[in-house]
């Protein structure tokens, strides 16, 4: 069985471990979706952009809420 790997970037709340390995805010990081399960919910990595030019969305662009949207 093969996972893709997909990027993700280190965020500043991370600590100095990412899914087991050493690594620095604003790093990128090529983890499977299991691999990143827990430090996204984490808030410790975030998916790196599909387009290496485009801009990282920031708080302000996705409404200002670092709170998960509810579930109902």
């Amino acid at each position: 069985m093969h996972s893709t790997k997909l990027s993700f970037i280190v965020t500043d709340a991370a600590g100095p471990k990412v899914a087991g390995r050493s690594a620095r805010a604003g790093e990128t990081l090529h983890l499977t979706e299991f691999e990143a399960r827990t430090e996204l919910l984490a808030g410790a990595i975030r998916p790196a952009p599909a387009d290496p030019e485009a801009p990282a969305e920031t708080a302000a662009e996705d409404g200002g809420s670092d709170k998960p949207a509810r579930r109902r």
